[in-house]
């Protein structure tokens, strides 16, 4: 084996193949970098559940395939002194020789042979594309409201439902929910769900300049793909929540604010907060205002700010994290907080965009 390519592209990729590498594994092989050299440079990474592969433009001079381990082998890379490097199967045939400049390695290698089988999906009937933007989107106003911790591993997940043209991204975790749409999906109807961390990983591999992304998927997977990388991962089990029935539609006010305002403040007043599980942020509405106050570890904090209110006056208490968590997915200038009646969920949304929605639970105030 051996090749020549640019090194920054060689360390990008790697750190790409690398996402899907366990620090540890009982199996060392997974511990590795598959590196595969015939028509084009291929870099493979997996856990047994998620695995990547990517594409490295490369000079080919020999084929072969072999694993390399991953920490070392990007350290290594990034920290070469030329722009170019050159690698080959060493003599021995047990290692590879990394040359850049002046510097020379070589290192242990492992047979190929011991790479456990990756099963990617070879059927594209069943595939979908997407805007890169859009996909970013959809995954960056929802990927948060997953649970991270739930004993139902399907809450850990994202649902991407697909009906009649309208794909649906949709994340629950008990405490919030999160609902993003985009229109115009040419696909038969779907319902998956995807771990979350998978999504989110994702639109870190994603290259700022792609334009597009597809995924297909079949009864036990979904695999995200583009001219560069592979991502194919196992879908989640079991029942997702009726999310439908989780959205409120009977209020009792309501109150629009200036976004960036309105995060500015909440963070402000509860600078006195250590532990926001046990002190909340109180909101009390009024004519013209919103009254934010919080009573916290370190005193107490409170300030006013400029809403639209419409409806009667609310006095309702909300977590500090999820608040914020939810807020700082919201891409308009304003947004509204639709308040139940009773002690139900909040319905949160902006009047220039009916593709995405938020559901807050409220919480219950602090009595000191």
């Amino acid at each position: 084996m051996k090749f020549t390519c640019n090194r920054d592209l060689l360390s990008e990729g790697i750190s790409i193949v690398q996402k899907a590498i366990p620090s540890k594994s009982n199996y060392p092989a997974l511990e590795c970098i598959l590196i595969e050299v015939s028509e084009d440079l291929i870099l493979t990474g997996s856990d047994g559940d998620i695995s990547i592969t990517y594409q490295v433009a490369a000079i080919i001079e020999e084929i072969g395939s072999l694993l390399v381990n991953a920490r070392l082998f990007s350290e290594i890379i990034r920290k070469l002194p030329d722009v170019y490097v050159t690698i080959e199967t060493a003599p021995a045939g047990n290692g590879i020789q990394v040359n850049s400049g002046s510097s020379h390695f070589e290192i242990p290698t492992i047979s190929s042979e011991q790479y456990p089988r990756i099963n990617f999906i070879n059927n594209f009937d069943n595939s979908v594309e997407l805007p890169a933007d859009a996909f970013r989107s959809l995954v960056r106003q929802t990927a948060f409201a997953a649970s991270v911790d739930s004993s139902k591993l399907v809450l850990r997940g994202v649902l991407m439902e697909n009906k009649d043209g309208l794909l649906k991204f949709v994340a629950v975790d008990g405490l919030k929910l999160a609902l993003k749409t985009y229109p115009n999906v040419n696909a038969t109807d779907f319902k998956l769900v995807v771990p979350a961390r998978v999504l989110t990983e994702l639109t870190r591999i994603l290259d700022k300049n792609s334009d597009t992304l597809s995924f297909c998927y079949s009864e036990t997977q979904i695999m995200f793909y583009n001219t560069s990388f592979k991502l194919v991962c196992g879908l989640l089990k079991g029942e997702f929540p009726a999310y439908p029935a989780l959205i409120p539609s009977d209020f009792s006010a309501s109150m629009t604010v200036n976004t960036e305002q309105f995060i500015d403040t909440v963070e402000r007043v509860t600078l006195v907060i250590d532990d926001e599980k046990k002190w909340p942020v109180e909101f009390v509405t009024y004519p013209d205002e919103v009254f934010i106050s919080v009573a916290g570890e370190n005193g107490n904090s409170h300030e006013a700010l400029a809403a639209e209110i419409v409806g009667q006056e609310v006095t309702i208490s909300f977590s500090k994290k999820t608040l914020l968590d939810c807020l700082k997915v919201v891409e308009k200038e304003k947004i509204t907080f639709n308040f139940p009646r009773g002690k139900g969920a909040c319905l949160v949304n902006s009047e220039d965009d009916d593709s995405f929605l938020l559901v807050i639970m409220p919480v219950k105030p602090r009595v000191r």
